[in-house]
């Protein structure tokens, strides 16, 4: 739905919504015409109203973890690291757009999202043959006011496992299929970027945040009772305080001159 939404500029949407409004004045009383609008808005403001009082549950929060937390890999045999960034992770950024006036209905751009989504499936149903660990989309809405480039980030346990993935059947399905049109669909874009970060070189936090990054991976360590959990731990104590703590190269105490942590 959001890929849809970008697609058309604000202008657009607006005048759409004009359109629809002026046809239903035409066809209804005009106060029946203007109640949709009317009402629609209005609820809008009240349950903004009302959540900000904290009257009715705040949807934005949902899945938000509240306070300091640290993403880490577990090991292969579902082990929990022993220090932060203990394992190698490989990083690949898998971009598209379409420069076409059509935006996302140009043609090409179908099956272009429909071999983009395919690789994901396969990688989440392959994760631990292939050492897939997890991937987060996003939208670099600042680029244009519409058809803005469709942007994910993959995760791998290893720089071996990403170039298998690179060469393996289902990415050498969606690159022939590209070296296939690209000469006669110049107005569709795709672009890579790949990164690898040996054990001791990647560290994160994230503070009263939802899953993203890495933080998002499907990879799960074994728990004290048995069951999977994901591997998030407390950053605001112990030696996961700092960026040379989680870096598995500090004690956590580095920051101390500056006062005590607020967070």
């Amino acid at each position: 739905m959001w890929v849809l939404r970008n697609n058309f500029s604000i202008g657009t949407w607006i005048v759409l919504g004009s359109v629809l409004q002026g046809v239903a004045s035409l066809l209804l009383p005009r106060r029946y015409a203007l109640a949709p609008a009317v009402g629609l808005l209005s609820f809008r403001l009240l349950r903004t109203g009302l959540m900000c009082l904290g009257l009715v549950p705040n949807p934005h929060m949902d899945e938000v973890f509240l306070g300091k937390l640290t993403g880490l890999i577990p090991g292969r045999d579902g082990s929990p690291p022993k220090h932060g960034s203990d394992q190698e992770v490989a990083v690949m950024i898998l971009a598209t757009r379409s420069n076409h006036p059509l935006g996302i209905f140009a043609p090409g751009y179908n099956e272009l999202s429909t071999l983009f989504g395919k690789l994901l499936i396969e990688l989440h149903k392959n994760a631990e043959e292939t050492g897939f660990l997890g991937n987060t989309a996003w939208l670099n809405a600042t680029e244009q006011y519409n058809t803005n480039q469709l942007m994910v980030l993959v995760y791998f346990r290893s720089r071996e496992e990403l170039e298998a993935f690179a060469h393996g059947p289902s990415h050498r399905r969606a690159w022939d299929w590209w070296n296939s049109i690209t000469a006669t669909h110049p107005h569709l874009s795709i672009m890579h970027e790949v990164y690898h970060a040996p054990a001791g070189h990647w560290e994160n936090i994230w503070v009263n945040n939802h899953l993203s990054g890495i933080a998002a991976t499907v990879a799960r360590m074994d728990g004290p009772d048995g069951q999977r959990l994901r591997p998030l731990f407390d950053a605001g104590r112990g030696p996961l305080r700092t960026h040379l703590g989680r870096l598995g190269s500090g004690d956590g105490g580095e920051n101390e001159k500056y006062g005590e942590a607020k967070y």
